[in-house]
């Protein structure tokens, strides 16, 4: 993952379209106001399954990070493992940037 793209996290982060924690992200996916989940590569297995199985479940989309793609550092929060994206427009832009 390129700093460009963790750049664009941190800039959701500032628009307050992202939901931060495991529980608020989970509650988010259940009540349909997160879009997008997006997953650190150093997340337990525990918080892994929990998170994935919800977004199942609800249809909502994740995508788990590459190795050394620290989304903690991005966003500003060193000990986030997972962000929820909570705008559908910075959902498509964000995937724009990942095709690339």
């Amino acid at each position: 993952m390129n700093q460009e793209i963790l750049n664009f996290i941190g800039l959701i982060n500032r628009a307050g379209a992202l939901t931060t924690g495991t529980d608020l992200v989970l509650k988010g996916v259940r009540n349909g106001k997160v879009k997008l989940v997006l997953i650190d590569d150093l997340i337990s297995e525990s918080s892994l399954k929990k998170i994935t199985d919800k977004c199942k479940f609800y249809h909502i989309e994740y995508i788990k990070l590459a190795p050394g793609a620290n989304l903690g550092l991005a966003i500003g929060s060193h000990n986030r493992k997972v962000v929820g994206i909570t705008q559908q427009n910075f959902v498509k832009a964000l995937k724009t940037k990942l095709d690339k």
